[in-house]
């Protein structure tokens, strides 16, 4: 029987109260379920249609670039990082320097056994999956040459020297000299993926020291582009 004066609508709504607030919380999980779902995944694709490389995509890569490449797989950049590795290039062009020239003058070098290696964030990172983020690894031309190939454990043993990261949570590989775009000083792409919150506060910490040095992320910042590199 439906109330008909607000009195019976009161006592209805008090003796039912339970069952009404047990639906509204039912509408609201599924409100939420539907907008979890609606959120970038791994396999989602940017507005340009780039997808997201997944970390297993990226670990296959590290160990086949050319069969992978040939199969049509492995890490790709957005139109949008594209474009903001144009503007980069003339950035450092219109200061009269090159990006290599910069690199040298700005990454915190640290000597891991004679050899004088940077841990750097990627101005033009690879469009990956939701928590992997892509860095750089240099190497002081005067310890390696530009065109030297650095094996995989050597790699994550340099990584290790800016942040502590277990075997699951780095990814490192060299393009080909062919590939590279500062030939003169040799370096690899690093992968990061945390399973630990203390591993991702390491991260975000070395992030942050870099971000605050860096000239080019300041341009970005007050060219209002800030959140395109941290801000």
């Amino acid at each position: 029987m439906q109330p008909t004066t607000w009195r019976e609508a009161n006592v209805w709504l008090a003796k039912n109260m339970p069952a009404v607030l047990g639906s509204l919380m039912a509408l609201l999980l599924t409100l939420l379920i539907l907008a979890y779902r609606a959120l970038p995944s791994d396999g989602d694709k940017d507005s340009d249609g780039t997808e997201r490389t997944s970390w297993a995509t990226i670990c296959a890569f590290a160990k086949d670039q050319a069969g992978e490449a040939r199969a049509g797989r492995g890490p790709r950049m957005t139109s949008t990082v594209e474009m903001r590795h144009r503007r980069y290039s003339e950035w450092c062009a219109a200061r009269g320097h090159t990006e290599f020239e910069l690199v040298s003058a700005t990454a915190i070098w640290s000597d891991v056994g004679g050899v004088r290696v940077a841990l750097e964030p990627n101005i033009a990172p690879y469009h990956c999956e939701t928590g992997v983020s892509h860095w750089l690894l240099w190497y002081e031309p005067a310890d390696v040459a530009g065109g030297a190939a650095v094996d995989a454990t050597t790699l994550v043993a340099h990584v290790r020297a800016f942040v502590e990261v277990r075997d699951e949570e780095c990814c490192c590989f060299q393009s080909p000299p062919e590939r590279r775009r500062v030939p003169q000083m040799a370096h690899a792409h690093v992968f990061l993926r945390p399973r630990t919150e203390r591993t991702a506060a390491a991260i975000a910490q070395l992030r942050a020291a870099r971000r605050l040095r860096s000239p080019w992320a300041e341009a970005e910042r007050l060219s209002g582009r800030g959140e395109e590199v941290g801000f």
